[in-house]
């Protein structure tokens, strides 16, 4: 009998493990150092420019169209329990962050793209090959629109929208392809990711762009350029994506085990980034780029680490799933009544 462990994709698990640590690793070095010191821009550039379009990828691959609207209900649940909590922690620190009911707080925005990329799953899975070239469209022109920006995420989910398609309709495909590929595909990907990395690097492009938040006007950019420099960067992280796929292994391991729990990782460490960055302010004028690196993976690493405990997901997606549940519990007995009441 096959366990449910080796069922997995463990290469999925691997790759999400990899990229949790990227997103710790990325916020801390911009709360405790900056964008302006070249060896902390080397690494946030590298971390920025695929690690959020790899993570919309995969979360397209496991996408299922199965109970939608008890898996979009969990992700508003989620997103609902842990806006307040930020909310409630960034008051008591007296820390200045700007967002709204309308507005997901910093990190918690992909738990409302999410939501938006499952509802659009079943016409992507219905018309596959037109939901790609439409969401290319979509993620390139959106720039051009001055009204889509942070606000309900729509920016972020428009633009990174290829990616979570083309997970949903090829990406199990493109995923075993990449997983099979001869060992000198491997390095060709790798090059070729590392060439886009050190070009987005060497450019000094306003980093802002690999956020995918920001119209082309706010970025100060004529739309003809904002579509060329946005499509540029969209392939550029499809390359790297490629990369990752490629030399993450199909095996079980500590960073598959993290990627599993990667979920708790993402919404909590946020807690760990800004307390750390209250406690420890103007580090790098203190120790320089190198010493900010350096805390930054320690930092990273162990925050990774304790978050990725199986207590801290197993608690959330039980307390989500319950709601959830619950909920669907009291709307069926209330139809039920109104039918019985007919």
């Amino acid at each position: 009998m096959t366990s449910p462990a080796s069922q997995r994709n463990l290469r999925l698990d691997t790759a999400k493990g990899l990229l949790i640590f990227a997103v710790v690793l990325g916020h801390f070095l911009e709360e405790i150092g900056s964008w302006k010191a070249d060896g902390t821009r080397l690494a946030l550039t590298g971390i920025y420019m695929f690690h959020m379009p790899a993570f919309v990828f995969l979360a397209g691959v496991t996408a299922k169209t199965s109970r939608l609207g008890q898996r979009i209900g969990t992700f508003a649940v989620i997103l609902v329990a842990f806006q307040t909590l930020y909310f409630v922690f960034v008051s008591v620190l007296g820390i200045d962050r700007q967002f709204s009911i309308e507005r997901p707080f910093w990190i918690l925005w992909f738990l409302l793209g999410m939501m938006w990329w499952l509802l659009l799953l079943p016409a992507i899975a219905r018309f596959p090959r037109a939901a790609i070239l439409l969401s290319i469209v979509i993620a390139l022109v959106v720039g051009a629109l001055d009204s889509v920006g942070y606000s309900l995420s729509l920016s972020r989910a428009l633009v990174f929208l290829p990616f979570f398609v083309v997970g949903a309709t090829y990406g199990k495909r493109i995923v075993h392809a990449l997983g099979e590929a001869t060992l000198v595909w491997k390095a060709v990907a790798l090059v070729a990711a590392l060439g886009g990395w050190l070009l987005v690097y060497s450019q000094d492009i306003p980093h802002q762009w690999l956020y995918g938040s920001f119209s082309f006007d706010r970025l100060d950019t004529p739309d003809a350029l904002g579509l060329g420099t946005r499509g540029a960067l969209l392939l550029l992280a499809a390359v790297a994506i490629a990369a990752l796929l490629c030399v993450a292994p199909n095996r079980q391991g500590f960073v598959a085990r993290v990627g599993r729990h990667s979920l708790a990782v993402y919404v909590l460490h946020g807690f760990v980034v800004l307390a750390v960055a209250e406690a420890l302010p103007a580090i790098q004028d203190l120790w320089g780029s190198t010493g900010v690196l350096v805390l930054g993976l320690v930092l990273a690493a162990v925050t990774t680490m304790l978050l990725a405990l199986p207590v801290f997901e197993n608690t959330i997606r039980r307390a989500s799933g319950h709601v959830v549940s619950s909920y669907s519990a009291a709307v069926a007995k209330s139809s039920g009544e109104r039918v019985d009441a007919r």
